[in-house]
């Protein structure tokens, strides 16, 4: 999430009235949305193919597949901690969004 990029936006809210709350709120909002789907993407993507490793590897070093269990409390942790690390990573910009006043912004345009 680039602050420089949203500058003007950034600066309309604050025109408006939107509170460095609200502000830092969106922000925040954006990478967790950006997170969740990260995760759904994965998740899709390693569902599959950790079938076809675990089939793969299996026939190489046993000649037999290997039993393949796909752990929905392992799928709920990666979210947790997916979720955690967009909540902090995305603290920092929408902090930085969130002190811009309607005058830097003017200036920097």
């Amino acid at each position: 999430i680039n602050v420089l990029e949203r500058q003007r936006e950034i600066g309309v809210m604050r025109a408006v009235g939107a509170s460095n709350t609200a502000v830092r709120r969106i922000f925040i909002a954006e990478g967790l949305l950006i997170g969740f789907m990260s995760w759904l993407i994965a998740l899709a993507l390693a569902w599959p193919l950790s079938r076809l490793m675990s089939d793969a590897v299996g026939q190489q070093v046993m000649n037999a597949p290997l039993d393949y269990e796909f752990s929905f409390v392992s799928v709920l942790g990666w979210l947790v901690a997916v979720m955690v690390l967009a909540t902090f990573s995305s603290f920092w910009p929408a902090w930085s969004a969130s002190r811009l006043t309607v005058q830097e912004v003017l200036a920097y345009e």
